[in-house]
């Protein structure tokens, strides 16, 4: 009764202090909520680890900030808990209360903490993201242990071992040894803990003690789980020896009579007794002297070892066409003590080779008197069944052919079935005007004894006086002040100095427009002119270049048909429509972004190509199936309907957004490797095919493997329909 009276004079109290505020027009200045962070992500932590959190709640009001209830909500609320509990915060006040996330289970985590105060509710987002915790993983090296024969009453041993690959220790717990003959399997191995990366050698031992298949299981409990290994051998009451052949019969195919054909034979003992060969003859028909021995029959005379081998050459030699056979015969020690190994084999004509050239002819183009042209290569091809003998290779075509010399070439050369010989020509005019000639082939095919190729080429007009007319000013000066170049430090470029120069020529963003010259300097390496105002450019005697820059000039079009040797060509940046790559088989990387290209032939063959950027033109077909070690391919924002580089296993960057796709297929066994896969914007694209087992959603770097598609396709590990 006394306290229910307290409170009423308390509640009077109250009103009273209200009536006298109100009286004095007083403002109330209510409680104001301030928490030092409303998101936290609390990283990468183990399921059923945990990391914790300080948080700090402020009363920035006048009044009392009271706290009525924290609570955890949300589809991860379990993973997620705090140590707060209702408090009253007084005016300027702070209360400390921790967030603590320990998941239960991976993957990642979101939930919300509610603060419930007498100035409504506030919220706090708490992320995670919970990885696997670390397991020990059992690696056998073997899952089954097989003794084959034992003698009763003997014993046999064998090992496997057991590997702890995982990330924590591993307890083995026992060795136990079950099934219907486990009696006759034993193992001294014992409990052990296995540290990560640690191995153990298990030895168990066969002991039958009777005949017969003998099948038993070894289980190994461990903290992972138990593992099996099958266990199963033979007890045999009486050794013996048993012979076996590595192929039986013999057979030889067809072989050109007056040739031979050898085979190595090996016998093999696989009884469990010494295998004693006592006496071998050839026996048969009248081919059978088509077959011997090689060091004679009296060599397979010998004592083999159980388990041991003996290999011997057997060789067929047929005299006449026609199917032939024989027997070898062995007289033995084993059940089987007289044993007739078998050969056959069948006398064939004489084969024909056939001469083929892989081209029509060789065209060298337009090259300078007294200077080389790019060296071309053909293949002298056999595709008969015989050698092709060649005793002759020369150049042939009256007063012409001295313009026209063979490199590193030499005869007689004999080229067997459907292989080739590889013929390299270089074209040196000696005057203007065209030239022709042919390369002959002088051989044993009996339908083309003298065949011939067909070589041409034109010669143009040698540079005129000592100096290089270089007509652009800021060429002339960037090519003048380089002292590896102007040796003679004169102010002019001569001839015989841009011919002896060797070296790079870079002369990136000099507001460059006419390049005029540059064919004087016929063995330079590199030519790197980048950010300047070029609208065209002659290449054509440029050969040895490896390395091309033009990026960011006013190109329309690039011919670069004479410049095969070519590494590296970076032409972003320009007005370029069309380019023919087909003959640069050496290209390694070629950039050729934001021009206009709707015609682009690409090399043949490139076995080094590994990088190719052709964003923003106007490409829309493109095969890339021949470049093996392809590793990026860039062509975003063009034309492209279908793109398919399950050829290419080495691509690890694709980025195909905003084209036309239909059909896209990256299944090259290494998505697990890319860096990225970028092809959103494709409209018509409906499914993506990729590697099995992969999971593009989840792939194993999420920070840098990229796998962007369209909202309305879909992954496949099948061919999309």
């Amino acid at each position: 009764m006394r306290k229910k009276i307290t409170m009423y004079a308390g509640a009077i109290l109250f009103v009273l202090a209200s009536i006298t505020s109100c009286d004095k027009d007083e403002e109330i200045i209510p409680a104001v909520f301030s928490i030092d962070q409303i998101e936290k992500d609390f990283g990468t932590v183990e399921v059923e680890q945990s990391t914790s959190y300080s948080f700090e709640v402020t009363n920035k009001g006048e009044a009392d900030l009271e706290i009525d209830e924290f609570v955890i909500k949300g589809t991860d609320a379990a993973d997620f808990s705090t140590s707060a509990v209702p408090k009253v915060i007084r005016k300027g006040e702070a209360y400390s209360f921790e967030i603590t996330f320990a998941p239960l289970t991976e993957g990642n985590k979101e939930a919300i903490l509610e603060i419930t105060t007498n100035i409504g509710k506030k919220e706090v987002t708490v992320t995670g993201v919970a990885e696997p915790k670390p397991l020990p993983t059992v690696d056998l090296n073997v899952t089954t242990l097989s003794f084959g024969d034992v003698e009763i009453n003997q014993t046999d041993d064998a090992t496997f071992t057991i590997t702890n690959s995982g990330d924590a220790d591993l307890e083995i717990t026992a060795f136990e040894v079950k099934g219907t003959n486990a009696s006759e399997f034993t193992t001294a191995a014992t409990a052990e803990t296995l540290a990560v990366g640690g191995t153990k050698t298990v030895s168990v031992t066969f002991a039958p003690t009777t005949e017969g298949n003998k099948t038993a299981s070894l289980e190994i409990t461990t903290n992972v789980g138990v593992k099996v290994i099958a266990l199963d051998g033979k007890g045999t009451a009486v050794a013996e020896p048993v012979m076996t052949f590595s192929e039986s019969p013999i057979a030889f195919g067809n072989v050109e009579v007056g040739q031979e054909l050898s085979k190595n034979i090996t016998i093999s003992n696989t009884g469990n007794a010494d295998l004693d060969i006592t006496n071998i003859n050839i026996v048969g028909g009248s081919t059978a002297s088509y077959f011997s021995v090689v060091g004679g029959t009296s060599s397979l005379i010998r004592t083999i070892a159980p388990g041991d081998t003996y290999t011997f050459e057997v060789k067929f030699t047929p005299s006449s066409e026609g199917f032939a056979s024989g027997s070898i015969r062995l007289l033995n020690n084993s059940n089987d003590s007289d044993v007739f190994l078998g050969m056959n084999g069948t006398g064939t004509a004489p084969a024909q080779p056939a001469i083929a050239f892989s081209e029509t002819g060789l065209n060298f183009g337009d090259v300078t008197v007294g200077n080389s042209g790019n060296d071309l290569t053909f293949e002298v091809q056999n595709n008969g069944q015989g050698n092709l003998e060649v005793s002759n290779i020369s150049v042939s075509g009256g007063a012409d052919a001295n313009n026209f010399t063979l490199i590193n070439v030499s005869a007689p050369q004999t080229i067997a079935p459907n292989s080739s010989y590889v013929i390299t020509a270089r074209f040196t005019p000696q005057s203007e005007g065209q030239k022709n000639a042919t390369i002959l082939v002088e051989n044993n095919d009996p339908t083309k004894p003298r065949y011939a190729i067909v070589v041409t080429g034109k010669g143009l007009q040698a540079a005129t006086g000592n100096v290089v007319n270089i007509p652009d000013a800021n060429f002339k000066t960037a090519l003048v002040t380089n002292n590896a170049i102007n040796t003679n430090a004169d102010s002019e470029i001569q001839v015989s100095e841009a011919q002896a120069y060797t070296g790079v020529i870079r002369v990136d963003g000099l507001n460059i427009a006419d390049v005029t010259g540059l064919e004087a300097f016929v063995n330079i390496s590199q030519f790197h002119a980048m950010n300047n105002s070029l609208t065209s450019i002659d290449l054509s005697q440029n050969t040895a270049i490896t390395h091309l820059s033009l990026n960011n000039n006013n190109l329309t079009s690039l011919d670069l048909s004479a410049n095969t040797a070519l590494q590296t060509i970076l032409i972003k940046q320009n007005n370029i429509s069309s380019i023919d790559l087909t003959n640069h088989s050496s290209l390694g990387n070629f950039q050729c972004g934001d021009n206009n290209i709707s015609t682009l032939l690409l090399p043949t063959t490139a076995n080094s190509l590994k990088s190719l950027y052709l964003e923003q033109n106007q490409i829309s077909s493109l095969d890339v199936s021949m470049y093996p070690d392809l590793r990026s391919l860039i062509v975003y924002n063009n034309n492209l309907t279908s793109l398919d580089i399950s050829a290419n296993s080495k691509i690890r960057s694709l980025h195909v957004r905003d084209n036309n796709l239909s059909s896209l297929n990256v299944a090259n066994g290494n998505n697990v490797n890319f860096i990225y896969m970028v092809a959103d914007r494709n409209p018509n694209l409906t499914c993506i095919q990729h590697d099995a087992g992969f999971d593009p959603l989840n792939p194993p770097n999420t920070a840098a493997n990229q796998w962007i598609k369209p909202t309305s396709a879909s992954w496949n590990t099948t061919a999309c329909q």
